[in-house]
């Protein structure tokens, strides 16, 4: 099952990105673009995904770009990465993406991951309400303004991990704001906070209406995949193993572990970011369905408030 996932992403990564062939048109699309100096001081994201990987192939040159502009980061990581190696033992395989995890903090720039550990393609067992529950803590404790993560509503996802992910977070964003949502959280000195923002990713059809530019963070993105070693060792084996079926082989990938992982991410930036930067006249682009702050009172607000 898992080899069938991997082959899935290759041929959608090395070839034109289903999302790229189902995007909104061009012009009910926002392009958003490098701000100059700190612009988002004071602010917080956190990166909510189930394996370590996702960030780093769909969102991690926004999030660099956030992080550059002034936000200050966080991972959270829903599942332990349990069965992303090719030949490792479970435990080795945890040991291994936890480690992986430091060095993608330190490529990144976020300043601590929250692992919650449920067990890898069996997010499905969990509550629902479990899950929300340990998000709404950590938006309150960390004050998240912004988060990262799987569409929620996005098509055709096999992945338990990534739509039960994805169905948490959304939950937990609306009622992190709420007064009478655990309140016992309140008697531990934390406050509601509201999530105002959200950036969410999709592997398939997805209804997309922000682009970004993602060319000025376009090293700090590679050099995020790269410290994915273990599931970017995985990919490849996994790509050498099936062409090897059809008597090819790629030199490239062949020999040396961490100049192939360096030349897989290459190839994986070139062949998706690169092809959804062309649709929209940039170099290279992410694509989301971006949620953004409600806005419909602020004119009434901005009439009618006045100061106590």
């Amino acid at each position: 099952m898992l080899a069938m996932e991997r082959r899935h992403f290759l041929t959608s990564a090395f070839a034109l990105p289903a999302a790229a062939q189902t995007s909104a048109p061009v012009n009910d699309v926002v392009i958003e673009r490098a701000a100059t100096g700190e612009t988002h001081k004071g602010r917080v994201l956190a990166l909510i995904t189930p394996h370590l990987d996702d960030g780093p192939f769909f969102a991690c040159g926004t999030v660099a770009k956030l992080l550059k502009e002034g936000y200050e980061g966080y991972f959270i990581r829903t599942s332990n990465d349990e069965k992303d190696s090719y030949d490792l033992t479970f435990g080795e395989t945890v040991a291994a993406n936890e480690r992986d995890t430091g060095e993608f903090l330190k490529a990144c720039g976020l300043k601590q991951a929250f692992d919650l550990g449920y067990r890898n393609h069996r997010m499905d067992d969990v509550a629902r309400t479990e899950i929300r529950a340990r998000l709404i803590f950590l938006f309150r404790l960390l004050k998240v303004d912004t988060v990262f993560s799987y569409d929620p509503w996005g098509h055709y996802e096999e992945n338990p991990d990534h739509y039960v992910t994805a169905q948490a977070v959304e939950a937990a964003c609306w009622m992190s704001g709420g007064h009478l949502d655990m309140p016992e959280h309140f008697a531990a000195g934390l406050k509601p906070h509201s999530v105002t923002e959200k950036y969410y990713f999709a592997r398939g059809p997805q209804l997309v209406n922000r682009v970004v530019d993602i060319g000025p963070t376009r090293e700090t993105k590679l050099a995020c995949l790269r410290s994915c070693r273990t599931m970017m060792a995985h990919f490849i084996r996994d790509l050498n193993a099936s062409l090897a079926e059809k008597s090819l082989r790629l030199p490239t990938f062949s020999g040396d572990e961490t100049a192939a992982i360096h030349e897989f991410a290459s190839v994986a930036l070139e062949n998706r970011d690169r092809i959804l930067g062309r649709k929209h006249g940039l170099d290279y682009a992410e694509e989301f369905h971006y949620i953004g702050p409600d806005r419909s009172l602020d004119e009434y607000v901005a009439q009618h408030a006045v100061r106590i």
